[in-house]
């Protein structure tokens, strides 16, 4: 069995920078805002989390998917030990 969903497609013109992230508990890591435009988009694998914009963040679970602006301040805290997520950064 396989299952392929497209959960954004890409702009014309537009990079796309791909992260592996992993994440223990603990203090949550802030990230000041990136150039206008900058979306960024987070598939968590394993684990739990707190991400997206600094002021409202979102709790993910396991296949949860979250878009937010990278252009303003945003952050990311796990909540439990082995949280994996992949992290796709896209730039205008």
């Amino acid at each position: 069995d396989y299952t392929a969903t497209l959960l954004a497609a890409c702009p014309p013109h537009v990079r796309r920078d791909v992260y592996r992230v992993t994440a223990e508990p603990g203090p949550r890591r802030e990230s000041a805002p990136h150039l206008p435009g900058v979306v960024e988009h987070l598939v968590l694998a394993a684990g739990r989390a707190m991400a997206g914009v600094a002021g409202e963040p979102v709790e993910l679970f396991p296949g949860d998917y979250l878009a937010y602006p990278g252009d303003v301040p945003h952050v990311f805290q796990a909540l439990e030990p082995g949280t994996h997520a992949v992290l796709i950064s896209e730039h205008p």
